[in-house]
């Protein structure tokens, strides 16, 4: 179908048939927008026309229809029912001296609506009988701007982010100590060279793990006078600071041992006698806190004293030693080998890095992330991740299927509730679309997806209002579409996607809607440079109407 130029207001001509008495052919139509633009999904049109004398005879009726003509068919808005001044019956009362008549009306828009004609349809009847049938030879607006279609389909998933980095781990061993002594027990040592605090240090020596500090802490039971036991745990503290200093030494390490004596440990005190139960503890326990020696304690007998000394006393003279230890970070080798053939040899964040940063292949990604949900089932990341993977495949059923796992896993998790809201999207269920994206707000994400919804329902201020300070095609596409084409060649400049065909497409319509030739036919052809296929739509966008007698326009899309 060929367009013509035409202007808003048109004395439309008709093709008529016993028209009598009725000059409804003299209606002059003026149409808001024009040519058509698509809009969430519809064409909606606005028709003023402006009618003469005697257009309508006093008792006559009429029935107005707009009907859009394009490739494939033709689509009829709904019916306008006008009569005269003394007819009976529902319908827009024309004066017999002349006058306005506003209509409005909006139909679903179909592929090939772009290439159309807006004509209009009239037939008139005199006491019910039709007696004229009219439609204008020439099309009172063009066809249809679908710019708002060039939105890409990019819905934006939020990763299960893993944690992963050094790992700093402990390891603490108790030295005990005599009542009021500060010396050190053969036993107690060998709990430091022979035990598995030795084995850990040993293991990270050869694995080669940093070693940070060996803190000390000396602590001292709380029988007895306050100032001496301060005393005693920093002499306990610093015995063990002296022996450690030579481990360490002879384990050829260059870790520094700091030691602080804390004086009575009445926090330990507390702990352990909330847990006991034994007949006389509440007399001792009083005894104590009114700062009795050890040697008074005796008066409640042997059998309390000596249970009392065992279970509470003796656990808190002592010095607390703590290691600090960066483990070795594996290499992308080991980390790549072990998560595809050992993975339980991992933890769960070397897993998940492993699979989001170090596989490039999506079934190698998935095999890993299948481990790493078996392994972690309490874990949401990984069913998360694999849900992504499938998306990006188009898989959206698989992806739907991964996504409601992590959703059992973590309901509160606005992640997962955005990235289904995105299947939903892409599925085309715009209903259940919007319900997730509302309880997963809060994301760049989730932003961005909202921008895409309010581009489809035709919110074009919402759109930009939702993409915010976003560089990239579909906001820029927004802000143009919210009446700020001057602003989007910026925004897509600033984007990932500049050098793509249609960013620069994009870029030609903004220059149509300011009226800047040049960078009409710059930007187009550097687009059909990318994009051969962008030649023919640029023929027939009607974002380029006022570019069609352009010889350099028309040298490019002919």
């Amino acid at each position: 179908m060929k367009l013509r130029n035409i202007g808003l207001l048109v004395a439309a001509s008709f093709f008529t048939f016993g028209c009598a008495k009725f000059n409804l052919d003299k209606i002059k139509y003026k149409v808001v927008p024009s040519p058509l633009e698509y809009k969430a999904d519809s064409i909606e049109v606005t028709i003023t026309g402006e009618y003469p004398k005697k257009t309508m005879p006093k008792k006559g009726t009429a029935e107005l229809t707009p009907v859009l003509k394009y490739k494939g068919g033709e689509k009829a808005f709904k019916t306008l029912p006008v009569k005269g001044e003394k007819a009976d019956g529902s319908g827009t009362t024309l004066s017999w001296s002349g006058g306005t008549v506003k209509y409005n009306a909006k139909i679903p828009y179909v592929d090939g609506m772009q290439e159309a004609e807006l004509h209009v349809k009239g037939v008139g009847y005199m006491k019910g009988k039709e007696k004229a049938s009219i439609m204008t030879k020439e099309p009172i607006a063009l066809g249809t701007i679908i710019t708002p279609l060039l939105l890409k389909k990019d819905e934006k998933f939020v990763y299960g982010k893993n944690n992963y980095g050094p790992i700093t781990l402990t390891r603490k061993v108790n030295m005990y100590f005599p009542y009021n002594s500060f010396n050190i027990r053969p036993s107690e040592k060998d709990s430091v060279a022979k035990g598995t605090f030795n084995g850990f240090v040993d293991f990270q020596i050869k694995d080669g793990g940093t070693f940070k500090s060996v803190d000390v802490n000396g602590w001292a039971s709380p029988d007895g006078e306050e100032g001496l036991n301060n005393e005693l745990s920093t002499k306990r503290s610093d015995e063990v600071k002296k022996y450690l200093d030579g481990y360490i030494k002879g384990k050829k390490l260059t870790v520094t041992v700091a030691g602080k004596g804390n004086g009575e440990d009445m926090n330990g005190f507390n702990s352990i006698v909330s847990k006991s139960n034994f007949t006389g503890k509440d007399e001792l326990v009083n005894k104590i806190k009114g700062g009795a020696r050890n040697s008074e304690l005796k008066s409640a007998g042997n059998a309390t004293y000596n249970q009392f000394e065992k279970e509470v006393l003796t656990p808190l003279r002592k010095a607390e030693v703590t290691l600090t230890v960066t483990e070795r970070q594996k290499t992308p080798a080991e980390l790549t080998d072990l998560a595809k053939n050992n993975p339980t040899k991992l933890t769960l964040e070397e897993l998940l890095y492993t699979s989001e940063t170090l596989l490039t292949d999506d079934a190698s990604k998935i095999q890993v992330l299948q481990s790493t949900a078996s392994q972690f089932p309490n874990d949401w990341r990984a069913n998360n991740n694999i849900g992504i993977i499938y998306a990006k495949q188009g898989k959206l059923n698989e992806a739907l299927t991964e996504f409601q796992k992590a959703e059992k896993i973590s309901g509160s998790e606005k992640g997962i509730k955005n990235n289904i809201g995105a299947v939903y999207m892409l599925k085309g269920d715009k209903t259940n679309a919007i319900s997730y994206y509302k309880q997963g707000a809060g994301s760049q994400e989730n932003n961005h997806n909202m921008g895409n919804v309010y581009v489809t329902q035709g919110k074009y201020n919402e759109a930009v209002s939702a993409y915010g300070s976003e560089n990239s095609f579909n906001a820029a596409l927004a802000k143009l579409l919210a009446g700020n084409p001057e602003k989007a060649p910026g925004i897509i400049d600033a984007s990932t996607e500049k050098d793509e065909a249609i960013s620069y497409y994009l870029k030609a319509v903004a220059a149509a809607r300011t009226n800047s030739n040049q960078a009409v036919i710059d930007n187009l052809k550097t687009a059909i440079g990318k994009d051969s296929n962008l030649k023919a739509k640029a023929k027939s966008d009607l974002e380029f109407l006022k570019m069609r007698e352009n010889s350099d326009f028309k040298a490019l899309v002919n």
